[in-house]
């Protein structure tokens, strides 16, 4: 495992696609069947301590949108404004109140709640 819990939530999620493959060939394989089941649970427990739950829906983020993000100095969220993506997994955000920018992992960012007083 690494030391990143989303690294390793995308390597287990891979794993899992690579073994549904593999039963498509040999589906009643017992071994790829146990496998199976224990990936998704290790996918189920990782979203969990992300925070995250399966069925809770991915949020589509767009520059512009606003969020609570996580400031990487003291590691709590503070309301900001996503100002540019770097890639798929991370973009920089302003902290509203603060006006000072960051760089967040786009699977930290949650929601913004305007009756929230943050």
């Amino acid at each position: 495992m690494s030391e990143d819990p989303q690294l390793d939530l995308l390597n287990h999620k891979l794993q899992l696609q690579q073994v549904e493959a593999a039963l498509e060939l040999n589906p009643n394989n017992e071994e790829l069947l146990q496998l199976k089941r224990d990936l998704e649970e290790v996918i189920k427990l990782s979203l969990e301590l992300l925070g995250r739950t399966s069925d809770t829906p991915e949020i589509s983020w767009n520059v512009g949108d606003q969020c609570m993000a996580m400031c990487s100095r003291d590691k709590l969220y503070y309301r900001a404004t996503i100002l540019e993506f770097l890639g798929d997994v991370s973009c920089v955000v302003n902290f509203d109140m603060y006006d000072t920018t960051d760089v967040c992992q786009v699977c930290t960012l949650r929601s913004f709640h305007y009756n929230c007083m943050c």
